[in-house]
């Protein structure tokens, strides 16, 4: 029996209202706040996987994000939405560099055990290990680069003392990352929101270095110096440098969709097809879902591929995903 452990989705809609644009469906850019039609599918799959291995699934957010899922009908995926996120607008935090400012913010507000799970990583077995506590994330990722440079190098201009903490790890993505320690989890979260407050004038390192820093250098670090474990989900290694994995595949144990979206962006002819990969892996391990996804205005774009799919898996299986994946 995989441990109980309940999780966040965090939708943060600071960056949208502050004008940041990163979404892979043009059609969205200049729109009102929309989440594309891959990031749903994932959503969905995120929250039924997540509940079927290890527990009940929260939505924090904002009003505007509380709105959106209510009115596409995704709130019936959660156990509960909690709005707090709009206190975020009244702190100097800069949601253009802080994009993900919601993720370190939502862990002040809970004590552990939890996890975080992006809203584009979806479970496909439970993860391992949980009873050993500690602090899981997704993969390793190298340092000494453009995304994360020497300590040194990263704008500290709030003047946060970093030498408490040991800095002498590769970088944790935190897709998705699991609390099981409270001592790390507020430390974590109070070290990460002190970094980003304040801390968005000039520099020379490019914009993403502070929002990777403020979690996925911090949270290793704070574990370290607190002699709490930690780990990864998979041994699956990412070199910022070259952009290649090495290392065992995890496509066994996750999907995330992350290292797909600038692909997507550049050729949004490959979408559709993206989206019947996704369908079928989704519909085949809960075909309940399907009603839900119908009833999704968002998703009025692919519900015929949702209905063939739905037949084709009824006639033969799955054609783009291994059976034997639970």
């Amino acid at each position: 029996m995989s441990l109980t452990v309940p999780a966040l989705h965090v939708n943060w809609t600071g960056p949208h209202r502050a004008g940041l644009r990163r979404h892979r469906d043009r059609a969205l850019e200049n729109g009102p706040y929309g989440m594309p039609v891959e990031e749903i599918l994932t959503c969905v799959h995120s929250a039924h996987a997540w509940r079927a291995f290890h527990g009940g699934v929260e939505l924090v957010t904002d009003e505007l994000g509380a709105s959106y899922a209510a009115a596409q009908g995704l709130d019936a995926l959660y156990d509960r939405i909690d709005t707090s996120l709009d206190a975020l607008d009244a702190l100097d935090v800069d949601p253009l560099f802080y994009f993900a400012a919601g993720k370190s913010y939502a862990a002040r507000l809970r004590a552990a055990p939890f996890a975080v799970v992006d809203t584009d990583l979806y479970l496909r077995r439970p993860v391992d290990g949980l009873e050993r506590g500690g602090f899981v994330f997704a993969h390793w990722e190298s340092v000494g680069n453009d995304v994360y440079p020497p300590v040194p190098e990263v704008p500290n201009q709030a003047g946060l003392d970093l030498s408490r903490w040991t800095f002498d790890t590769p970088a944790a993505n935190m897709a998705v990352s699991i609390f099981l320690d409270d001592r790390h989890r507020a430390e974590y979260a109070e070290a990460s929101m002190a970094f980003m407050t304040g801390n968005a004038g000039p520099s020379a390192t490019a914009p993403i270095v502070r929002q990777t820093f403020a979690e996925q250098r911090i949270a290793p670090a704070v574990a370290r110096s607190l002699g709490v474990d930690l780990r990864p989900v998979t041994e699956r290694f990412w070199i910022v440098e070259t952009e290649e994995w090495d290392g065992p595949s995890y496509a066994d144990r996750f999907h995330h969709t992350w290292n797909q979206k600038r692909l997507l962006r550049q050729f949004p002819e490959l979408r559709p097809a993206y989206w019947r990969y996704l369908l079928e892996d989704l519909l085949w391990r809960f075909p309940g879902t399907g009603d839900l996804l119908l009833s999704v205005p968002a998703l009025k774009e692919c519900a015929d591929l949702v209905r063939t799919v739905r037949r084709d898996l009824a006639a033969h299986g799955p054609s783009l995903i291994e059976w034997s994946t639970p």
